[in-house]
């Protein structure tokens, strides 16, 4: 008897709580769970501006230059106008001794030699410590006596190496603005070309920073070296305050070149070296 009179009890218990206050009931007991999948490009677009987003991180690679000896698997375009190019001691080491004829330029419609990696866009490409030297100690800059034109850097090329489309970012001396970068952009064998002014990069070396984005247009950075870069924030500054290079940039497909080169113009200053301790990608 006591069974029966208590189920009535209950129903009628049950029945005079309102439906707001079960639903709150139900919200108490039920751990709230967050199914909100962050988005890393939304993130990044709602924080700095200065830096573009490289859609996949899925594929990196560094190279330290630790194999000694030639490159390991680069492709290498007019190789003959800088001969001695190598891993040394755990850099890139290319010995420029010879530059008769200007066989090493890269400007208008010449082409020195480049040692590269396809990728795709987007992409983004980091060299390291990368500049002048001296033949005695990489990481000693010449000191650039009668306006030297000596450089180290990063190039992107169209895939066709016959056709004469480029953009590039060099560290060094360019005439009496010394310890500088420069930016340079070739269509069809028609080059444009600045720098961001002397004394920018006072060891003659820098660390350049290239994103490919979506829309296969580049932005470029730099900063003096970050010689501790995985354990240090680098603090990259956007090439002229803008990130583009000067003059008309190429059209460029969805898979491009891109490098490490090594240069002069003429012969003053000749012989030197270009150095670079690394290069990363993520494509």
């Amino acid at each position: 008897m006591k069974k029966l009179l208590w189920i009535p009890l209950c129903a009628g218990i049950l029945l005079s709580c309102s439906t707001d206050k079960v639903d709150a009931l139900e919200d108490a007991l039920v751990d709230p769970v967050d199914d909100t999948v962050a988005d890393p490009v939304e993130d990044a677009v709602d924080g700095s501006t200065d830096d573009p987003v490289v859609e996949s991180n899925d594929d990196y690679f560094i190279d330290r230059f630790d194999t000694e000896g030639a490159l390991v698997d680069y492709v290498t375009n007019n190789a003959s106008s800088v001969p001695n190019v190598a891993s040394v001691s755990g850099r890139y080491k290319a010995t420029l001794d010879d530059n008769a004829n200007n066989i090493t330029l890269h400007f208008n419609m010449d082409q020195g030699r480049i040692d590269a990696k396809l990728v795709e866009f987007p992409f983004e490409f980091i060299a390291r410590n990368i500049g002048i030297g001296t033949l005695d100690d990489s990481q000693t800059a010449p000191v650039p006596n009668n306006g030297p034109y000596l450089f180290s850097g990063v190039q992107v090329h169209v895939t066709d190496f016959n056709s004469i489309n480029s953009s590039h970012v060099v560290v060094g001396h360019r005439g009496n603005t010394g310890y500088t970068i420069e930016g340079k952009n070739t269509v069809d064998g028609d080059s444009s070309v600045n720098d961001i002014g002397a004394n920018t990069v006072p060891e003659g070396r820098g660390d350049i920073r290239i994103v490919g984005n979506t829309d296969r247009t580049l932005t470029v950075y730099w900063q003096t070296p970050n010689l501790d870069f995985e354990t240090t924030d680098d603090n990259w500054r956007l090439y002229n305050d803008t990130g583009n290079l000067p003059g008309i940039a190429p059209n460029y497909d969805s898979e491009v070149y891109i490098g490490l080169i090594t240069y002069a113009f003429g012969q003053n200053g000749v012989p030197f070296v270009g150095t670079c301790d690394a290069i990363e990608i993520w494509d």
